[in-house]
């Protein structure tokens, strides 16, 4: 059987056009690498090189066996990643959480059901959240949208609200309700992980000038000791847990108003049945 490694070199041979190069990129030696090249000629039977003086080319026979071995190299990588990633998912369970809040609420909650594993979790924009829980990167995810799909089952879990929260003396604080446009161009500060919200406030709000904080803790010092504008939360306004001294405006765009959804395979969904049974539409609210 040829060795993956041979095929290796073939490749790299044939993307470099000369051993010098091939050699140094393979971390060996040029009389080394010939020696491993006749090997492989000598294994699959026929003439892969063409050879002069201090020269060794392909083939055509060569160069199809190269692209070849680039075909299979490249099977091979998936392979050993898809069966890393299985063996992972025994042991790991991966989550991408769309949102904060979410990620605060349901993060115990899965450590309660799912005991003794261990719960790896990431948070953004959850515009690739089904293609990741299709090739397993993901078991589950929490979007902001209900999956069409029916090869995901998927559960409302919640919903969030967004405020602006600011001091008494800003003109807006005197509006029951604001849109988006009115803090277009305003200094606002915002936390650094948001998921889905931050390409949300970019686009509808491009001129605005986002002083970004990579702590919740600096954005409440920020808070209580200046007058810029700052995002809150339906979730943590109806807790009481407010900026101290300032005056929460609902910001009624749509874009602003948001449910969740927890999400799996369709297939995976009994494995995962505990965890659905423990939520409800009002999990998050």
């Amino acid at each position: 059987m040829i060795d993956i490694y041979m095929l290796q070199q073939l490749k790299t041979f044939a993307e470099c056009g000369t051993l010098s190069e091939a050699a140094e990129i393979l971390n060996t030696s040029q009389p080394s690498l010939t020696r491993s090249m006749k090997r492989l000629e000598n294994e699959v039977g026929v003439t892969l090189f063409t050879r002069s003086k201090n020269h060794l080319g392909l083939t055509p026979t060569g160069k199809m066996a190269a692209e070849y071995a680039a075909q299979l190299l490249s099977v091979t990588q998936d392979f050993e990643s898809r069966v890393r990633v299985y063996d992972r998912s025994l042991h790991t369970i991966s989550i991408g959480f769309c949102a904060p809040v979410p990620q605060t609420v349901l993060t115990p909650m899965i450590n309660t059901v799912f005991e003794g594993m261990t719960i790896s979790s990431d948070m953004t924009d959850d515009a690739d959240f089904l293609m990741k829980i299709r090739n397993h990167t993901y078991q589950l995810a929490v979007t902001h949208f209900e999956p069409e799909d029916p090869a995901f089952h998927s559960k409302k879990i919640g919903h969030e609200s967004l405020f602006i929260s600011l001091t008494p003396g800003n003109p807006l604080a005197f509006y029951p309700e604001v849109h988006l446009q009115d803090l277009d161009g305003l200094t606002i500060l915002l936390l650094s992980r948001i998921g889905f919200w931050s390409k949300m406030h970019r686009e509808k709000t491009p001129n605005s000038k986002y002083l970004i904080q990579l702590e919740t803790d600096s954005i409440l010092e920020l808070a209580t000791n200046s007058e810029y504008p700052v995002f809150s939360s339906s979730y943590y306004i109806d807790r009481g847990e407010t900026f101290p001294g300032r005056i929460n405006i609902p910001i009624v765009d749509d874009e602003c108003s948001t449910d969740f959804y927890l999400v799996c395979l369709s297939s995976e969904k009994e494995k995962y049945a505990p965890l659905f049974r423990r939520v409800n539409e009002n999990t998050i609210r």
